[in-house]
Protein backbone atom coordinates (compact mmCIF):
# COMPACT_ATOMS: atom_id res chain seq x y z
CA UNK A 1 0.00 0.00 0.00
CA UNK A 2 2.99 2.36 0.80
CA UNK A 3 4.70 1.86 -2.69
CA UNK A 4 1.25 2.06 -4.07
CA UNK A 5 0.79 5.78 -2.76
CA UNK A 6 4.52 6.25 -2.83
CA UNK A 7 4.11 5.49 -6.90
CA UNK A 8 1.17 7.64 -7.34
CA UNK A 9 3.06 10.80 -5.83
CA UNK A 10 6.08 9.59 -7.43
CA UNK A 11 8.77 12.58 -6.79
CA UNK A 12 6.51 15.08 -5.88
CA UNK A 13 7.01 13.87 -2.22
CA UNK A 14 9.79 14.96 -1.42
CA UNK A 15 9.79 18.15 -3.73
CA UNK A 16 6.69 19.42 -1.49
CA UNK A 17 8.30 18.12 1.89
CA UNK A 18 11.56 19.88 0.76
CA UNK A 19 10.00 23.13 -0.64
CA UNK A 20 6.89 23.84 0.96
CA UNK A 21 8.14 23.97 4.60
CA UNK A 22 8.42 27.46 5.53
CA UNK A 23 7.93 26.76 8.88
CA UNK A 24 7.17 23.93 11.76
CA UNK A 25 3.83 24.30 11.85
CA UNK A 26 3.61 23.89 7.68
CA UNK A 27 6.20 21.35 8.30
CA UNK A 28 3.62 19.40 10.62
CA UNK A 29 0.88 19.55 8.71
CA UNK A 30 2.60 18.07 5.60
CA UNK A 31 4.09 15.20 7.88
CA UNK A 32 0.28 14.50 8.82
CA UNK A 33 -1.01 14.34 5.41
CA UNK A 34 1.70 12.14 3.84
CA UNK A 35 2.01 9.86 6.87
CA UNK A 36 -2.01 9.72 6.58
CA UNK A 37 -1.66 8.55 3.02
CA UNK A 38 2.11 6.82 3.28
CA UNK A 39 0.30 4.87 6.38
CA UNK A 40 3.93 4.41 7.81
CA UNK A 41 5.55 7.54 9.87
CA UNK A 42 8.65 5.50 10.12
CA UNK A 43 9.51 5.93 6.43
CA UNK A 44 8.59 9.66 6.63
CA UNK A 45 10.69 9.95 9.41
CA UNK A 46 13.66 8.26 7.37
CA UNK A 47 13.00 9.83 4.39
CA UNK A 48 13.35 13.30 6.40
CA UNK A 49 16.55 11.94 7.66
CA UNK A 50 17.58 11.03 4.48
CA UNK A 51 16.41 15.41 3.14
CA UNK A 52 18.53 16.35 6.06
CA UNK A 53 21.35 14.52 5.81
CA UNK A 54 21.54 15.73 2.12
CA UNK A 55 21.61 19.10 2.83
CA UNK A 56 17.63 19.36 1.72
CA UNK A 57 15.98 20.30 4.21
CA UNK A 58 16.98 22.45 7.74
CA UNK A 59 16.92 20.54 10.95
CA UNK A 60 13.68 23.30 12.18
CA UNK A 61 11.70 22.35 8.90
CA UNK A 62 12.43 18.37 9.79
CA UNK A 63 11.35 19.15 13.53
CA UNK A 64 7.81 19.78 12.43
CA UNK A 65 7.49 16.94 10.07
CA UNK A 66 8.77 14.54 12.49
CA UNK A 67 6.25 15.55 14.83
CA UNK A 68 3.23 15.79 12.11
CA UNK A 69 4.16 12.42 11.40
CA UNK A 70 3.34 11.11 14.91
CA UNK A 71 -0.23 12.62 14.43
CA UNK A 72 -0.62 11.56 10.66
CA UNK A 73 0.10 7.29 12.17
CA UNK A 74 -3.18 7.35 14.19
CA UNK A 75 -4.81 7.36 10.80
CA UNK A 76 -4.11 3.68 10.96
CA UNK A 77 -5.17 2.38 14.22
CA UNK A 78 -8.45 4.55 14.21
CA UNK A 79 -9.11 2.41 11.09
CA UNK A 80 -8.27 -0.74 12.28
CA UNK A 81 -11.13 0.15 15.22
CA UNK A 82 -13.57 0.22 12.34
CA UNK A 83 -15.89 -2.66 11.26
CA UNK A 84 -14.35 -3.34 7.94
CA UNK A 85 -14.75 -6.81 7.97
CA UNK A 86 -17.57 -6.99 5.61
CA UNK A 87 -16.32 -4.55 3.22
CA UNK A 88 -12.82 -6.74 2.68
CA UNK A 89 -13.75 -8.74 -0.80
CA UNK A 90 -14.98 -6.14 -2.22
CA UNK A 91 -11.66 -4.08 -1.71
CA UNK A 92 -9.95 -6.47 -2.97
CA UNK A 93 -11.87 -7.61 -5.78
CA UNK A 94 -12.25 -3.77 -7.39
CA UNK A 95 -8.57 -3.49 -6.36
CA UNK A 96 -7.23 -6.40 -8.30
CA UNK A 97 -10.00 -5.97 -11.34
CA UNK A 98 -8.35 -2.48 -12.01
CA UNK A 99 -4.32 -4.13 -11.40
CA UNK A 100 -5.44 -6.33 -14.44
CA UNK A 101 -7.61 -4.31 -16.52
CA UNK A 102 -5.81 -0.92 -16.34
CA UNK A 103 -2.18 -0.55 -17.55
CA UNK A 104 -2.19 3.24 -17.34
CA UNK A 105 -0.07 4.51 -14.38
CA UNK A 106 -2.80 6.11 -11.98
CA UNK A 107 -5.92 3.50 -12.66
CA UNK A 108 -3.14 0.45 -12.44
CA UNK A 109 -1.57 1.66 -8.75
CA UNK A 110 -5.38 3.06 -7.69
CA UNK A 111 -6.13 -0.74 -7.83
CA UNK A 112 -3.08 -1.26 -6.20
CA UNK A 113 -3.91 0.44 -2.88
CA UNK A 114 -7.66 -0.69 -2.94
CA UNK A 115 -5.94 -4.27 -3.47
CA UNK A 116 -3.34 -3.82 -0.41
CA UNK A 117 -5.79 -2.17 1.55
CA UNK A 118 -8.15 -4.61 1.75
CA UNK A 119 -5.36 -7.27 2.00
CA UNK A 120 -4.18 -5.25 4.77
CA UNK A 121 -7.50 -5.63 6.73
CA UNK A 122 -7.84 -9.39 5.53
CA UNK A 123 -4.41 -9.74 7.55
CA UNK A 124 -5.78 -8.02 10.67
CA UNK A 125 -8.56 -10.36 10.73
CA UNK A 126 -6.73 -13.17 10.87
CA UNK A 127 -4.71 -11.75 13.40
CA UNK A 128 -7.59 -11.04 15.81
CA UNK A 129 -8.32 -14.65 15.31
CA UNK A 130 -5.24 -16.32 15.54
CA UNK A 131 -4.66 -13.88 18.63
CA UNK A 132 -7.20 -15.99 20.79
CA UNK A 133 -5.36 -19.28 21.14
CA UNK A 134 -2.05 -17.60 21.67
CA UNK A 135 -3.65 -15.55 24.59
CA UNK A 136 -4.70 -18.46 26.01
CA UNK A 137 -1.62 -20.26 26.23
CA UNK A 138 0.67 -20.50 29.38
CA UNK A 139 3.72 -18.84 28.50
CA UNK A 140 1.60 -15.35 27.13
CA UNK A 141 -0.07 -15.21 30.50
CA UNK A 142 2.94 -15.71 32.31
CA UNK A 143 4.64 -13.00 30.39
CA UNK A 144 1.52 -10.47 30.84
CA UNK A 145 1.48 -11.46 34.57
CA UNK A 146 5.02 -10.27 34.64
CA UNK A 147 4.52 -7.12 32.58
CA UNK A 148 1.18 -6.32 34.58
CA UNK A 149 1.11 -3.32 37.15
CA UNK A 150 4.52 -2.48 35.79
CA UNK A 151 4.43 0.59 33.38
CA UNK A 152 8.13 0.81 32.83
CA UNK A 153 8.60 -2.98 31.56
CA UNK A 154 5.37 -2.32 29.65
CA UNK A 155 6.83 0.16 27.87
CA UNK A 156 10.04 -1.71 27.33
CA UNK A 157 8.00 -4.65 25.79
CA UNK A 158 6.21 -2.30 23.78
CA UNK A 159 9.77 -0.88 21.99
CA UNK A 160 10.91 -4.02 22.24
CA UNK A 161 7.56 -5.54 19.64
CA UNK A 162 7.63 -2.13 17.51
CA UNK A 163 12.01 -2.45 16.86
CA UNK A 164 11.24 -6.05 16.14
CA UNK A 165 8.11 -5.82 13.68
CA UNK A 166 10.07 -2.42 12.39
CA UNK A 167 6.57 -0.87 12.52
CA UNK A 168 4.62 0.99 15.47
CA UNK A 169 1.08 0.18 13.07
CA UNK A 170 1.16 -3.58 12.96
CA UNK A 171 2.84 -3.37 16.64
CA UNK A 172 -0.69 -1.20 17.55
CA UNK A 173 -3.16 -3.63 15.38
CA UNK A 174 -1.62 -6.39 17.76
CA UNK A 175 -2.62 -4.45 20.62
CA UNK A 176 -5.54 -3.55 19.87
CA UNK A 177 -6.47 -7.37 18.88
CA UNK A 178 -5.27 -8.62 22.44
CA UNK A 179 -7.22 -6.05 24.02
CA UNK A 180 -10.60 -6.45 21.45
CA UNK A 181 -9.87 -10.41 23.16
CA UNK A 182 -9.75 -9.35 26.75
CA UNK A 183 -5.58 -10.65 26.77
CA UNK A 184 -4.83 -7.20 28.63
CA UNK A 185 -6.31 -4.61 30.27
CA UNK A 186 -6.32 -0.70 29.58
CA UNK A 187 -3.59 -0.25 32.30
CA UNK A 188 -1.29 -2.90 30.81
CA UNK A 189 -2.26 -1.89 27.07
CA UNK A 190 -1.61 2.00 27.29
CA UNK A 191 1.75 1.82 28.92
CA UNK A 192 2.78 -0.71 25.66
CA UNK A 193 1.16 2.03 23.14
CA UNK A 194 3.93 4.32 24.66
CA UNK A 195 6.72 2.34 23.86
CA UNK A 196 5.42 1.64 20.09
CA UNK A 197 5.68 5.50 20.02
CA UNK A 198 9.32 5.24 21.31
CA UNK A 199 10.21 2.31 19.43
CA UNK A 200 8.97 3.49 16.06
CA UNK A 201 12.08 5.85 16.75
CA UNK A 202 14.56 3.24 16.67
CA UNK A 203 14.21 2.86 13.02
CA UNK A 204 14.99 6.66 12.04
CA UNK A 205 18.29 5.82 14.20
CA UNK A 206 19.25 2.81 12.39
CA UNK A 207 18.71 4.60 9.63
CA UNK A 208 20.87 7.67 10.95
CA UNK A 209 24.07 5.62 11.54
CA UNK A 210 25.52 5.88 8.46
CA UNK A 211 24.91 9.34 7.41
CA UNK A 212 26.43 12.57 8.62
CA UNK A 213 25.90 15.06 12.31
CA UNK A 214 22.18 16.38 10.90
CA UNK A 215 20.75 13.13 10.53
CA UNK A 216 21.82 11.85 13.57
CA UNK A 217 20.35 15.41 15.34
CA UNK A 218 17.19 14.71 12.74
CA UNK A 219 16.69 11.06 14.62
CA UNK A 220 17.64 12.60 18.03
CA UNK A 221 14.92 14.84 17.55
CA UNK A 222 12.41 12.19 16.78
CA UNK A 223 13.03 10.19 19.80
CA UNK A 224 13.34 12.90 22.40
CA UNK A 225 9.83 14.14 21.46
CA UNK A 226 8.50 10.96 21.83
CA UNK A 227 10.57 10.23 25.29
CA UNK A 228 9.23 13.55 26.79
CA UNK A 229 5.52 12.67 25.28
CA UNK A 230 5.93 9.53 27.22
CA UNK A 231 7.42 11.02 30.17
CA UNK A 232 4.72 13.20 30.61
CA UNK A 233 1.22 11.34 30.13
CA UNK A 234 2.46 8.47 32.36
CA UNK A 235 1.56 9.61 35.29
CA UNK A 236 -2.31 10.49 34.18
CA UNK A 237 -3.15 6.86 32.68
CA UNK A 238 -5.94 6.85 34.91
CA UNK A 239 -7.03 10.27 33.22
CA UNK A 240 -6.53 9.01 30.20
CA UNK A 241 -8.97 6.23 30.57
CA UNK A 242 -11.89 7.87 31.99
CA UNK A 243 -11.48 10.82 29.34
CA UNK A 244 -11.80 8.61 26.56
CA UNK A 245 -14.64 6.25 28.15
CA UNK A 246 -16.85 9.18 27.64
CA UNK A 247 -16.19 8.98 24.09
CA UNK A 248 -16.54 4.91 23.37
CA UNK A 249 -16.99 2.10 25.66
CA UNK A 250 -15.11 -0.39 23.84
CA UNK A 251 -11.44 -1.16 24.98
CA UNK A 252 -10.09 -0.93 21.37
CA UNK A 253 -11.82 2.47 20.15
CA UNK A 254 -10.20 3.98 23.75
CA UNK A 255 -6.79 2.66 22.50
CA UNK A 256 -7.06 3.95 19.43
CA UNK A 257 -8.51 7.33 20.79
CA UNK A 258 -5.32 7.31 23.64
CA UNK A 259 -3.17 7.38 20.83
CA UNK A 260 -4.82 10.16 18.66
CA UNK A 261 -5.27 12.81 21.92
CA UNK A 262 -1.57 11.45 22.98
CA UNK A 263 0.12 12.09 19.36
CA UNK A 264 -2.23 15.64 19.44
CA UNK A 265 -1.53 17.01 22.36
CA UNK A 266 2.73 16.23 22.00
CA UNK A 267 2.04 18.27 19.30
CA UNK A 268 0.35 21.03 20.41
CA UNK A 269 2.65 21.31 23.70
CA UNK A 270 5.66 20.85 21.73
CA UNK A 271 5.70 22.48 18.39
CA UNK A 272 6.11 26.10 20.23
CA UNK A 273 9.40 24.87 21.42
CA UNK A 274 10.90 23.37 18.25
CA UNK A 275 14.18 25.13 17.94
CA UNK A 276 14.57 23.87 21.54
CA UNK A 277 14.69 20.56 20.21
CA UNK A 278 17.26 21.30 17.58
CA UNK A 279 19.58 23.59 19.79
CA UNK A 280 19.31 20.27 21.99
CA UNK A 281 19.86 18.24 18.97
CA UNK A 282 22.83 20.79 18.02
CA UNK A 283 24.57 20.63 21.40
CA UNK A 284 24.32 16.70 21.68
CA UNK A 285 25.66 16.06 18.21
CA UNK A 286 28.38 18.75 17.54
CA UNK A 287 28.81 19.50 13.60
CA UNK A 288 32.05 21.98 13.54
CA UNK A 289 31.67 22.26 9.58
CA UNK A 290 28.15 23.74 9.87
CA UNK A 291 29.02 26.46 12.65
CA UNK A 292 29.08 29.19 10.80
CA UNK A 293 26.12 28.35 9.05
CA UNK A 294 22.70 28.94 10.84
CA UNK A 295 20.71 25.29 10.85
CA UNK A 296 17.17 27.30 10.56
CA UNK A 297 16.07 30.96 9.75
Amino acid sequence: MSHALKSLAGNRLKETVSTTITSPYKGALIGCLFTALVQSSSAITVLVVGLVDSGLMTLLQATGVIMGANLGTTVTTQLITLNLTEMIPYFIFIGASCMLLFKKRTPHYIGYFLFSFGMLFLGLAIVKTSMEPIVMSPLFKQLIFNVQGNPLLCILLGMSITFLIQSSSASTAILISLVATGAINLYTAIPILFGHEIGTCLTAILSSLGGNTAGKQAALIHFTFNLLGTLLFLPFIEVLIHFTDAFSSTPERQVANIQLFFNLSTVFLFLPFSRLFVKFAELVFHDKKRLSRHTYH
